[in-house]
């Protein structure tokens, strides 16, 4: 009887504490637009159902606008600013990613690896794949040979990633296909839920519980490797150092990490959910442009084999492969008029990425002012519209497919070397735009 009086007050206080709580969560988690960009749509379902049409809409605007999407409101900028924004030391890459790809959540952990430890991604990217190009293209061409009946996309990632030793494992192809499916679903469920919602809903939707469950599978196979990895690491250092030079990305994580703590299995399963989605968008829009114009497969065909008969499989026969160069960036030039489904989206968020409709999402860590005038303010997320691409001012002829466009325009005197698929432009963003874009290139070259 003595603690009857007390029960209503703590009952009061953990209420209480309940309530500040929610209120703050929702607080952070439903931002108002921002003052002073109009707002061409203030609801979240506009933009999850129809984002495409939405975005094209929002082209009345002579500056920049905003539109609520499944995580936030954020500031649209017309493509004509992507120049002096693509390099901003108050625009953040990986704070925005991280606010929309929710990479605090168990399972998701592969999101967070590449964003978190940014400077090692590039290192290995940069310094050690880059580097190696020339080592792993008649890998490449082997595993191609083996597996272009099969599952093209898992097994060539994985043997850049992974090397012989688990490229060809069943278990490991069947991880790093259903993660990258799961993983993607699971982060457009997510969008399409309140704020409120998803710290619980994580917990019972079916993609969730399978991104959780194929990433503690990855843990159990990667491990093993790292750890006899490092093993013959030093075991080559202590006979002669620099004796071995690692060939897969195993291997350059392991050099490259000195000490630092890296969740090798997160950071294979970025590598092969970046590299798989993308290697299987561009194989898909190729041969759709192809079964399109049949036409165009024998001139393509007829490029590689001169090329290969100079050259060989080489790092620099795919380099002179000018016409499959073009080809291939004017296909991801059309490629927003031929899709009409982002294959990452399910129901939940048709067609809404920005990596189709916009590029460049960023999050402003201070105010910056545009060349027009127009002020973004600090915290706000940003997109810059990708639809230069698509304008006749910039593209003659914009709604023709010209397999030669990017190839007469390398015969240009000073630009050989521009106008590449793997080039970020401001006209062609598919790849990003700015510092970060190498990331997006770096898997393509995968």
């Amino acid at each position: 009887m003595e603690y009857h009086g007390l029960l209503p007050g703590w009952t009061a206080l953990v209420l209480g504490v309940t309530i500040l709580v929610i209120w703050l969560f929702y607080s952070q988690n439903n931002k108002k637009p921002y003052a002073t960009i109009p707002v061409l749509s203030a609801d979240r379902n506009e933009y999850l159902q129809n984002g495409r049409a939405l975005l094209e809409h929002g082209k009345k605007f002579r500056s920049c606008f905003q539109v609520q999407t499944g995580t936030n409101f954020k500031i649209v900028v017309p493509n004509r600013f992507a120049a002096e924004l693509k390099n901003h030391p108050d625009l953040s890459f990986n704070d925005a990613h991280a606010r929309d790809s929710f990479t605090s959540y168990p399972g998701l952990q592969p999101f967070r690896e590449i964003l978190e430890n940014d400077t090692f991604i590039q290192e290995v990217v940069r310094k050690k794949l880059t580097q190696s190009l020339g080592l792993i293209t008649t890998a490449l061409f082997e595993e191609t040979q083996l597996t272009y009946r099969d599952i093209f996309g898992e097994r060539l990632s994985s043997r850049v990633f992974l090397g012989l030793e688990l490229c060809r494992n069943p278990d490991w192809l069947d991880i790093t296909k259903n993660y990258t499916y799961s993983s993607f679903e699971a982060i457009s469920e997510l969008r399409s839920q309140h704020a409120l919602a998803r710290p619980i809903i994580h917990w019972f939707s079916k993609n969730c519980t399978q991104a959780r469950h194929y990433y503690k599978r990855a843990q159990v196979l990667i491990q093993p490797v790292v750890d006899r990895r490092k093993a013959q690491m030093q075991a080559s250092s202590s006979e002669s150092e620099g004796s071995s030079k690692a060939s897969d990305a195993i291997g350059w994580m392991v050099e490259c990490a000195r000490g630092r703590k890296i969740d090798y299995a997160a950071a294979q399963l970025s590598f092969s959910l970046a590299a798989i989605h993308l290697s299987s968008e561009t194989m898909t829009m190729c041969l759709l442009q192809l079964c399109d114009m049949p036409e165009l497969i024998e001139p393509l065909r007829e490029d590689c084999r001169r090329v290969l008969d100079d050259s060989g499989w080489t790092k620099q026969a795919l380099q002179d492969m000018r016409l499959l160069d073009s080809f291939m960036r004017e296909c991801q030039r059309v490629r927003d008029l031929l899709a009409s489904k982002d294959p990452r989206t399910s129901a939940h968020e048709t067609s809404t990425d920005p990596f189709f409709l916009a590029s460049m999402l960023r999050f402003a860590r201070a105010p910056l002012t545009l060349s027009d005038g127009t002020v973004i303010p600090k915290g706000s997320t940003l997109m810059v519209m990708n639809d230069w691409a698509h304008s006749s001012e910039h593209f003659p002829n914009a709604e023709t497919f010209d397999m030669r466009r990017f190839a007469k325009l390398r015969e240009r005197p000073g630009e050989q070397n521009q106008h590449q698929f793997s080039t970020p432009s401001a006209d062609q963003m598919g790849f990003g735009f700015g510092s970060v874009a190498s990331h997006r290139d770096f898997y393509y070259n995968c």
